[in-house]
């Protein structure tokens, strides 16, 4: 839903759920939305809408009321909330617009009729004619993505809409102390898939944003770029070397930067033959205040092709799985995104066995990035199976251990009891057990 959003609309959304949590309330809806839009943007906001900030926000605050209860680390979104952040791209796309600003969410919440914020802003003698003829002045919230810099528009922040961190400060202080070095200041975390690479990302983009950091990252900017998901898009294809050789400029010419390469040795084969996004820029990776770190599988890492030059910059930060404890407050938090997209609900049992089945008998992904595949397959299954039963289910859906277990074995063929959950860290993987998955 949040593809084509820009870092300023993705701010709005947390926004909304910080404003949500701040009245102590477990959903997201739409009254909270147009108060993040007020402290995101207020002066722009308050000059499109005619309406003074205070008495809005006043007036907000009081109709939603505060709440008693005590929020959890994902708010779900109301379903009027969510049709507002799917309807922001058609507002988009009807301004001419490619990326989705805070006005398009603001047209969006706008077009929805009788909605709290529609009712207090008719309260306060507005008028909606207002917003869609001031939406395509050029000093407006709505930015066309055309006069953005590569930079801004190719990249983003990692940790914009992204589950708590938990876990893995060892590995992040382990990359802002590389980043702050003289010597092999590159720090590539390598690890198997779904080992938790972006989590570890996600931790050092809050902890620069928060000033967590050392002197020499204070006032600093993380922002992520998948060169190999950009290459492959249709839009940029035919364009690839220009667009490379425009963004090189930008990142040489940057302050503040600290860019984060999603699979740093990734091979792209380039006219002008293969390389990596490392490789494109080894030349700037010298320039004093280019700040680079990036992530990569084991396999694309022994198989680099000799760099003296590169290696005496990069340092390997190795992430091995999460501890058991670790793995289940993971699954925990992720538990809410799952349970929104198929509208189930998932047990501890599922959770449990999902991490117990993925460490035995998926060798190939790495928790808690297997466990969420296993989760995501269970929640699938049974939605398939309620909607072919006869007389259908009644009730909210719920997903249980055997519905992993059966996941499990229409994935990969394996057959297994669902195990018990272990209250200590699982054992170590059987090779037997590898060798037959």
């Amino acid at each position: 839903m949040y593809e084509r959003f820009s870092d300023r609309a993705r701010e709005v959304v947390d926004l909304a759920r910080e404003e949500a949590r701040a009245l102590r309330h477990w959903y997201v809806e739409s009254g909270h939305v147009l108060l993040a839009l007020l402290v995101a943007d207020e002066t722009e906001v308050v000059g499109l809408l005619g309406t003074p900030a205070e008495g809005l926000r006043a007036a907000l605050t009081t109709a939603l009321g505060r709440g008693t209860a005590e929020p959890g680390d994902h708010l779900p979104l109301t379903g009027e909330t969510t049709a507002v952040f799917e309807r922001a791209p058609q507002e988009a796309d009807r301004l001419g617009h490619r990326l989705v600003q805070p006005v398009h969410i603001l047209l969006a919440l706008l077009a929805t009729a009788h909605t709290l914020p529609a009712d207090i802003l008719t309260e306060h003698q507005f008028a909606p004619g207002r917003v869609r003829a001031s939406s395509t002045a050029p000093d407006s919230l709505s930015r066309d993505p055309a006069t953005l810099s590569l930079l801004e528009s190719l990249t983003r922040d990692p940790a914009a809409g992204a589950l708590p961190v938990i876990g893995r400060t060892a590995e992040i202080d382990r990359v802002l102390r590389t980043l702050t070095r003289r010597d092999r200041r590159v720090p590539l975390l390598t690890g198997p898939p779904g080992v938790g690479k972006e989590a570890v990302a996600v931790g050092v983009a809050r902890a620069v944003g928060e000033g967590r950091v050392p002197d020499a990252l204070l006032r600093h900017r993380v922002r992520a770029l998948d060169l190999s998901a950009v290459l492959t898009d249709p839009e940029h294809r035919a364009r690839g070397t220009a667009l490379i050789a425009g963004l090189l400029n930008e990142i040489k010419g940057s302050t503040g930067l600290v860019l984060y390469l999603k699979g740093a040795l990734t091979p792209l084969r380039l006219p002008e033959g293969t390389t990596t996004p490392l490789g494109l820029l080894r030349p700037l990776l010298d320039a004093p205040g280019v700040l680079v770190f990036g992530d990569c599988g084991p396999r694309d890492y022994d198989r680099r092709d000799p760099d003296p030059g590169l290696d005496r910059l990069v340092q390997p930060v190795p992430l091995e799985e999460p501890p058991a404890a670790d793995v289940r407050e993971i699954l925990r938090a992720g538990r809410a995104g799952l349970e929104e997209h198929h509208a189930v609900t998932l047990t501890d049992e599922a959770l449990a066995t999902a991490a117990a089945l993925a460490h035995d008998h998926v060798p190939d992904r790495a928790l808690p990035g297997s466990a969420f595949d296993l989760l995501d397959e269970a929640a699938a299954l049974a939605r398939t199976h309620a909607a072919r039963a006869d007389p259908p289910p009644d009730g909210p859906l719920t997903v249980t251990a055997a519905h992993v277990t059966e996941a499990l074995a229409t994935t990969s063929g394996i057959r297994t009891p669902a195990p018990t959950a272990q209250a200590g860290p699982p054992p170590g993987h059987d090779p037997y057990v590898w060798a037959m998955s």
